[in-house]
């Protein structure tokens, strides 16, 4: 049962941008998707496994997790209310998922799948479905940018300069990264120490200020030069 919390958690994903309650309401009605209730450290799939669904978190939070060869653990992504995953697989059908996606904390997650949402237009949709499909395709060329961006950060030999880039990345001059020090240097392709290092420098300059995981650029202009340098 989808409640008005959801509804306006749902209302707020660009995956439903555009849609007032009642149309929202009414689009849910017809695509039926699925509300599960998931306890923490719920693996909602592994690697290399197909993914049929796409799902956003309602409450609590999900967890993208890469694991190397070698067995090292790496946090892609984290997903907390209002979070969408799984629309990129979704939508590629034949690719196995590169990430294991698993809860973080106790959740509550909404599932579409891509067959409902294709039938739902092959039997005349209407205006509804062609905004959600105009939507989901916003939503997975956003994403690949992004996945190019993280390529560009880390193709960065500086440092310093990766760093920055990563900061700029962000989107906002305030901002919350709920990761820790280990993942966040994990992402940044360097050890923990070392960005410990980076972080307390650019404070030092001025540049930033940060909270355990809040973090505030003081100088985004100086940030953006120092990124673009690279």
């Amino acid at each position: 049962m989808i409640s008005p919390h959801d509804l306006q958690i749902l209302s707020s994903t660009s995956l439903f941008a555009g849609f007032s309650e009642d149309a929202l309401r009414a689009l849910c009605a017809a695509l039926r998707p699925s509300v599960a209730e998931l306890p923490r450290g719920r693996v909602l799939w592994r690697m290399g496994e197909q993914v049929t669904q796409a799902g956003i978190v309602l409450s609590g939070r999900v967890e993208a997790w890469h694991y190397t060869a070698a067995g090292q653990a790496d946090l892609a992504a984290v997903h907390g209310a209002g979070g969408v995953f799984g629309d990129v697989l979704m939508s590629a059908q034949t690719v196995g998922s590169p990430v294991e996606l698993r809860t973080a904390a106790d959740s509550r997650v909404f599932f579409l799948s891509l067959a409902s949402l294709l039938a739902l237009c092959a039997a005349g949709g209407g205006e509804d479905c062609a905004r959600l499909l105009e939507n989901l395709l916003r939503e997975v060329s956003e994403k690949y940018w992004r996945l190019q961006r993280r390529v560009q950060c880390l193709s960065i030999p500086d440092g310093r300069r990766r760093l920055a880039f990563y900061l700029c990345a962000q989107g906002a001059e305030d901002f919350l990264l709920p990761i820790s020090r280990e993942q966040m240097a994990r992402q940044l392709g360097m050890n923990r120490a070392a960005l410990s290092r980076l972080l307390g420098r650019l404070r030092d300059e001025g540049l930033l200020r940060w909270d355990r995981s809040h973090f505030v650029l003081l100088d985004p202009a100086a940030l953006r030069s120092l990124a673009d340098d690279a």
